[in-house]
């Protein structure tokens, strides 16, 4: 795995997460 590979494989692994938890907390304060 070179370096470019890794750090686009990192990006997406951010933002999936950061979109995970968005969504978790909206839905969260929805149903509160």
């Amino acid at each position: 795995m070179n370096n470019m590979m890794s750090h686009k494989y990192w990006s997406w692994l951010g933002v999936f997460s950061v979109s995970i938890l968005f969504w978790s907390q909206l839905i969260w304060l929805a149903f509160l």
